[in-house]
């Protein structure tokens, strides 16, 4: 087992798993963040994706998936096992990541382009649709034979068809959390306890923190006041798969319970609508009761605006509100989200919610710490607006919910744990606090860190 990516960072995932007979990536993620941890995506290839027999996704999200069109572009013919929710999404994810290359790549000085060897983008929207030519869906909890490893998908509750991967190779059990859903969800059902195996490969995102008990609900009632009493906008920074379609279940519910009136709620960003109609696909996926309260027909109704087209984009520049306006991406590195910041930001009677992680470097995160103005676009624009966060709507399990998750083997410790997928500070925290798996050797990988099971 050599760990090739999202070691000591949030993004990147990417773990190599051979024996005599096959080789397979655990994900294939891209790294996400700020310019300096990006760049690891122009590092060359540790080998030749045609030696791959396989990819195991455990999620659609693209510091999971986002490399598999790089991986098809160099020659990787297998298969690419996941869910059916996965599968779904990566029809959305995966072209949109290609656009993104393609803009990314205009904007490379000719310096970068010689160091990085490119001949053009690092893949295009014609190698992520080839890409979806080689997924092979797996039900949850059926086990498929893939060369020497047997798998099985078990329900973790992060997003839509989110998995933890036993595996099963050689009379060894290894088991990939894969992102860890919190302990109860507000709008996915709870995840499923995993099975014991003999290593363990487990994230750590949130290591170090435990969730404030904050009450969400209050947070946004205050907010919606606000900018009808300013008739100003409530602009929300969002990832466009399964936050984005929280939010509109935590709205929805404080409208049917008229703690706040009907307003206008905007959604501009192409991906997180067709997000939204995956989720209507696969609603067994949310918790049990939402279909009867009328969750569903509330996305399908004239009180939420999904805007697709740039120019329907650009024309919210004009609307004043009062209006809530949730667009993608969740820090602030990209989308649309930055031409709205870019318009409002200045204007201190808007406010501006975030309600997710906001990486090291990112626009996001220079926000919530407070500085007086960030750079978009090559412009310094002031940060005026009120600014406010909610903690309590991660897709990810905070260190108590990584540790009700780990004490599940607590009868049956593994030989090994190895954490990943976490900052370091997050992964030291996380291993100081697995002192319960008496017996367990703790890792923290590096890059490249190799192990023989």
């Amino acid at each position: 087992m050599q760990f090739l990516g999202a070691t000591g960072f949030v993004t990147g995932s990417r773990t190599l798993l051979e024996t005599e007979n096959t080789r397979v990536y655990v994900d294939a993620g891209l790294y996400q963040g700020p310019r300096y941890i990006e760049e690891k995506n122009y590092q060359p290839l540790e080998t030749e994706p045609a030696t791959i027999d396989a990819v195991l996704l455990t999620h659609a999200h693209i510091d999971h998936s986002g490399l598999l069109p790089l991986l098809v572009k160099r020659g990787f013919k297998g298969q690419i096992y996941c869910t059916p929710a996965t599968a779904e999404l990566l029809r959305i994810m995966l072209p949109d990541a290609a656009r993104i290359q393609e803009e990314e790549y205009k904007f490379l000085s000719k310096k970068k382009i010689s160091e990085y060897e490119l001949d053009g983008p690092l893949f295009t929207e014609e190698d992520a649709l080839k890409t979806l030519e080689y997924i092979q869906v797996v039900p949850f909890k059926t086990p498929v034979k893939v060369g020497d490893f047997t798998l099985t998908y078990h329900w973790v509750g992060h997003i839509l068809g989110a998995a933890s991967l036993f595996l099963e190779v050689q009379n060894k059990k290894i088991l990939f959390s894969g992102d860890i859903g919190p302990v109860e969800s507000i709008l996915h059902r709870n995840r499923e306890i995993p099975p014991c195996a003999d290593y363990v490969v487990m994230e750590s995102t949130y290591g170090a923190r435990k969730y404030e008990q904050e009450n969400y609900q209050a947070k946004i009632i205050k907010a919606v006041r606000h900018v009808l009493a300013k008739k100003s906008m409530l602009i929300i920074p969002s990832f466009a798969v399964g936050r984005t379609q929280l939010l509109l279940y935590v709205f929805f519910k404080l409208i049917q319970e008229q703690r706040i009136p009907e307003i206008p709620i905007f959604i501009d960003s192409p991906m997180a609508t067709k997000a939204t109609y995956a989720y209507i696909h696969f609603s067994e996926e949310l918790r049990p009761g939402i279909l009867q309260e009328g969750y569903l027909e509330f996305l399908q109704s004239k009180k939420i605006r999904l805007i697709e087209d740039v120019s329907e984009s650009k024309r919210l520049n004009y609307f004043n509100g009062p209006g809530i306006l949730i667009s993608a991406g969740g820090m602030c590195n990209g989308g649309r989200i930055l031409h709205h910041l870019f318009n409002r930001l200045w204007d201190r009677r808007n406010m501006v919610l975030f309600v997710g992680y906001q990486s090291e470097g990112t626009i996001g995160r220079q926000i919530i710490e407070g500085v007086g103005r960030v750079k978009i676009f090559g412009r310094e624009i002031p940060v005026r607006s009120k600014v406010e966060t909610i903690n309590s709507f991660s897709a990810h399990a905070d260190k108590n919910g990584l540790l009700s998750w780990a004490r599940t083997f607590v009868k049956n410790p593994p030989r090994a744990l190895f954490i990943n997928h976490g900052e370091d500070e997050s992964r030291r925290a996380l291993a100081s606090a697995l002192g319960f798996l008496k017996g367990t050797r703790i890792e923290l990988p590096r890059y490249e860190s190799t192990y023989y099971l």
